[in-house]
């Protein structure tokens, strides 16, 4: 599944007791009407149980410049990193990410050994800036280089 590259996000959430959160690559947009968006969890994750608990969980989009953030995040059974997120309320922000997604559970199904969570999108904001990007087992940057290739090919080929 490596040879997919992804983005790397920071889910946040308070459960029932401490705070939780982790780096995953597991987002996708679902549905544009209604907002919706994907993550999974690994069955039994801090992060997952305590969405469960809470009904809701933020989702930050990292920058480039936020390897370490991701690193930080990533470490299985660490702490939680108050000193690197904002926080409002339920709501977690990463100052300096792409986009900050606040959603509220809307379905949570069983796939496998993880807890796939479909969240509504209460509030969002978006940055314009460069995504950190996770493929063959590192961290990349996505730069501008060939995108005008890519945009005259699929306009050429599909009329796009």
């Amino acid at each position: 599944m490596g040879s997919f590259p992804t983005g790397v996000c920071v889910v946040a959430s308070a459960g029932a007791s401490d705070p939780a959160g982790m780096t995953l690559n597991s987002f996708t947009s679902v549905s544009l009407e209604p907002l919706l968006i994907a993550v999974a969890f690994a069955d039994g994750t801090r992060t997952g149980i305590a969405v469960a608990e809470s009904g809701t969980f933020s989702v930050s989009v990292l920058a480039a410049d936020q390897r370490d953030i991701a690193v930080a995040f990533a470490r299985a059974g660490a702490d939680f990193r108050e000193d690197l997120v904002t926080r409002d309320g339920a709501r977690f922000w990463v100052p300096g990410s792409v986009a900050n997604l606040h959603c509220s559970v809307a379905e949570t199904v069983q796939a496998g050994d993880h807890q796939l969570v479909l969240g509504h999108v209460e509030e969002f904001r978006g940055h314009p800036k460069p995504p950190l990007v996770f493929h063959s087992g590192r961290f990349k940057e996505m730069h501008d280089g060939g995108t005008e290739f890519a945009d005259d090919f699929f306009l050429e080929r599909f009329g796009w």
